[in-house]
């Protein structure tokens, strides 16, 4: 196969990658709109966010087994379509609960997206060439977040929340046509003797266990309805000690501990555990949990403070122009990590992006109230670059060794633990968040309280100089509550420091991949740290 024919199926599937991605958060900036047009409240619009998640999250462990048994190109193809029908119904749905329904369709649809597309994007290419193609589908996953709300702001305004769905369309269809004239076609797996066929029980148990996990520590940071009062419309989350958060995690885990003894003893399981025997997968398996916790933080982070925390506010559509920097950065780091991974290897670039991304978020913890996005953008490029240095190498290592049945089953196996470090990483950071900032509010109150004159009487709530007061401590409190976060952060990523060292030198790599050729590119080759 030509070299321009693998890039034309990597930027296939980069296609359809990207509007799963980009569905994660373009929708967000969107839900007051919708809630407004629906006549609902926000807490039944938040299923939109919430049932798009779970769904991908029930897809994603049977993406691989689906592809091997089926077809990848089939099922992508088939995904992509379920995609697009769920968004053009998202797009013309006349309620919520239609439109919640729809969204759900939609999410099944972009759950396999990812790991179908990472396979089929990486397969034509030998494993000296990964790094280069890696670097194609992984701009999605880092720009999503950036591109969201610049082009969901920009289309709720000029257009309407319908747009936000109904742009899919068109991109859907596109993609489906490129699939089908440029990716090979390929034949579904041979049944093997002692398959007793589709693996039903395995599905069961992975699908309820993933869900209980993820459903579970998604609880932790929603708000609970019986809280929301005329005083406090917005409410209170549920929180860590919520009993349901802690039943649902519980439940979901002990379904995965018995999903893993069963999948153990089948011939083809829905999930191959065994690929935690190469050492490559493992150890990038981990750093990539690592990162996904502490750097996806920075991105959650960054958009609250501007819209929600910084004075003035910021709107969504100008949050997202702020953080372009970081997307330039992104795209400069992912091609320069794609280049070089195959001249001085993974760990030297995972380290030193690591250091970037360090760098960055410590000087993210130094916030004030008035910071706006042009003081952010020598960190959010330096963030971004070291985002693209880092991701790159730690995900093509991942799959160096593998090719064929073993890579699709991998590409799941790995995103489906990215996203439950995701989730719990993102539970715990938005619970500090508040923690920190509650704490540095009571501390700014007791302060100001100290230093009113003797005999001064109470504050009048229905004065506007106590109402701006009040605006500037809340002000204060979420910076200084957002800069502890950061600075959480930054101590938490020196751990894929030292990580970094445990990652193969290029001498290594650079063995395993002649192994590879001599070996006529198996599915699974013996990996030795080096």
């Amino acid at each position: 196969m030509t070299t321009g024919r693998k890039y034309a199926i990597a930027l296939t599937a980069g296609l359809g990658l990207i509007m799963g991605i980009l569905d994660n958060t373009i929708v967000n900036i969107a839900l007051v709109p919708i809630s407004k047009d629906l006549n609902v409240d926000l807490a039944t619009v938040q299923w939109l966010i919430t049932g798009y998640f779970l769904s991908q999250a029930a897809v994603i462990p049977v993406a691989g087994y689906l592809g091997n048994r089926y077809g990848a190109r089939r099922i992508f193809m088939l995904c992509v379509a379920f995609f697009t029908l769920g968004s053009l119904l998202c797009g013309i749905a006349p309620d919520a609960t239609l439109l919640i329904i729809f969204r759900i369709i939609q999410g099944i649809g972009a759950g396999a997206l990812f790991p179908l597309g990472q396979t089929l994007a990486l397969n034509p290419f030998e494993p000296h060439e990964r790094a280069k193609a890696m670097s194609v589908i992984i701009l999605p996953v880092l720009l999503g977040p950036i591109l969201g709300p610049i082009l969901g702001g920009w289309l709720n305004d000029a257009f309407s929340w319908h747009y936000l769905f109904l742009i899919n369309v068109p991109i859907g269809i596109l993609t489906i046509y490129l699939t089908w004239r440029i990716m090979p076609a390929d034949k579904p797996a041979e049944i093997k003797e002692g398959d007793k066929g589709f693996d039903y029980t395995g599905l069961t148990l992975s699908t309820l266990g993933i869900l209980g996990i993820v459903y579970g520590f998604t609880l932790v940071n929603e708000i609970d309805p019986a809280t929301r009062t005329a005083l406090n419309p917005m409410g209170i989350a549920y929180g860590w000690s919520y009993w349901l958060v802690w039943t649902l995690a519980g439940v979901g885990a002990l379904l995965i501990a018995v999903f893993c003894v069963y999948e153990l003893r089948l011939v083809e399981p829905i999930m191959d555990l065994r690929l935690f025997k190469d050492y490559n997968f493992t150890i990038s398996s981990i750093v990539t949990c690592v990162l996904s916790g502490t750097v996806f933080g920075a991105l959650l982070l960054l958009p609250v403070f501007l819209q929600q925390v910084r004075l003035p506010h910021m709107s969504a559509l100008d949050t997202g122009l702020a953080l372009v920097p970081q997307g330039i950065g992104v795209m400069i780091g992912a091609a320069g990590g794609g280049f070089l991974f195959n001249r001085i290897g993974a760990r030297i670039l995972t380290g030193g992006g690591t250091i970037m991304v360090i760098i960055s978020l410590w000087q993210f913890g130094n916030l004030t109230p008035t910071t706006d996005g042009w003081d952010m953008v020598p960190w959010n490029f330096l963030l971004g670059m070291g985002l693209g240095f880092t991701f790159i190498p730690s995900q093509t290592l991942a799959f160096l060794t593998l090719s064929g049945p073993a890579l699709a089953k991998a590409s799941s196996l790995f995103n489906v633990t990215r996203q439950i470090a995701s989730t719990v990483a993102t539970a715990v950071i938005v619970t500090l968040l508040v923690q920190q900032t509650t704490h540095h509010a009571n501390q700014l109150q007791a302060e100001a309280m100290r230093n009113l004159p003797p005999g001064t009487p109470p504050p009048n709530p229905a004065d506007p100089q106590f109402a701006g007061a009040m605006e500037q401590l809340a002000a204060q409190a979420g910076t200084r509550g957002t800069n502890d976060v950061f600075i959480y952060l930054a101590f938490g990523t020196v751990l894929v420091v030292l990580l970094s060292f445990l990652l193969p030198s290029r001498k290594s790599i650079a063995e395993q991949e002649a192994a590879h050729k001599a070996l006529g590119g198996s599915d699974v080759m013996p990996v030795h740290m080096g």
